[in-house]
């Protein structure tokens, strides 16, 4: 099977640096492009304070921060980052326009069979092959934050591509720990976002209409089937509870599940308020007093945590399916 031994991330923002780091912790060296010196210099010192901390944490191949960081190579030359890469991985903003403009760039400068990957969480990947020249080495790569924690990763098919485009994004995740879910068809928002998405509907519904309060409904989804997520998927679940149940329930609640197709106007009075979240100091939850560095440490370590949780329960039933 092909395999990925040098990688190139272009974009070094929030999920750019974290997926260098990412690669860079498996044992893989990376090249970081970013356009300016300053969006490097923030990623590099990110990626600094991330390796210190978690250093001891046993989860990552490197003892020191030095070893992590001397794997990543932080270059604002978009040639000099895709020179001999095996493997691109585009995390530039999610805007077709800005995608579209670095690809035609990535393409000029690759080898003939590279692989170029995007981390594009919404936008159908046929809309974003057209500048490449072989779209059959062109796939989805879409991680989720933290990239450096969160193990799954989707890699997906375009209209294009091939087997071998997908095994090799396949291995190089899997050689760095990851573990990686094809999507057999580009549909927006893949599995996870979509399935992320309808429960947050129903989530603001319940807020919309009353029923609890936001701590209330969060710790109603993190205490019940949230705890159990690590270790039993959708379909698990539903073989341990018995399909006869789960038909049954379904066929009592499905009727009464919100089925709006904008966000509920609680969420756009938010937003409209401005009150985006922590990154505004106020949004559901009021952040203004809080110590968000310290909060964003503390998450890390208990997904670290929690991350031993997964890798223990990890693989398929045992079980033959239909």
């Amino acid at each position: 099977m092909p395999s990925a031994t040098s990688v190139a991330t272009i974009g070094a923002g929030t999920m750019g640096h974290g997926i260098a780091f990412a690669a860079a912790a498996g044992g893989c060296p990376v090249s970081l492009f970013d356009v300016d010196d300053a969006s490097l210099e923030e990623a590099r010192a990110k990626i600094r304070a991330t390796a210190a901390a978690v250093a001891d944490s046993g989860a990552y191949e490197f003892e020191t921060v030095s070893e992590l960081t001397d794997r990543i190579e932080y270059v604002t030359a978009l040639e000099d980052a895709v020179d001999g890469a095996d493997l691109v991985i585009e995390a530039v903003p999610e805007d077709r326009e800005i995608k579209l403009a670095t690809f035609e760039r990535i393409d000029r400068h690759v080898d003939d069979d590279t692989v170029v990957a995007t981390n594009t969480s919404s936008l159908p990947l046929d809309d974003l092959v057209e500048p490449i020249t072989a779209p059959e080495r062109f796939c989805g790569m879409h991680w989720f934050h933290p990239p450096h924690i969160v193990p799954v990763v989707e890699v997906v098919y375009g209209d294009a591509t091939t087997a071998d485009t997908i095994d090799t994004a396949s291995q190089f995740l899997r050689e760095i720990g990851k573990d990686p879910v094809v999507v057999e068809r580009d549909v927006p928002g893949f599995i996870a976002n979509r399935i992320q998405s309808a429960m947050a509907r129903e989530a603001w519904a319940l807020l919309e209409a009353g029923v609890a309060s936001p701590a209330d409904i969060d710790r109603a989804i993190k205490g019940t089937f949230g705890f159990r997520l690590p270790l039993l998927g959708a379909f698990e679940k539903g073989d341990h509870s018995g399909l006869d149940i789960h038909h049954t329930v379904l066929e009592e609640l499905l009727p009464e599940i919100d089925r709006s197709t904008s966000p509920p106007p609680v969420l756009s009075d938010l937003v409209e308020e401005g009150r985006y979240g922590a990154k505004t100091g106020r949004g559901v939850y009021d952040w203004r007093d809080a110590d968000l560095e310290r909060i964003s440490e503390e998450r890390d370590r208990l997904l670290l945590e929690q991350l031993e949780v997964y890798r223990a329960a990890r693989g398929p039933p045992s079980t033959d399916r239909a």
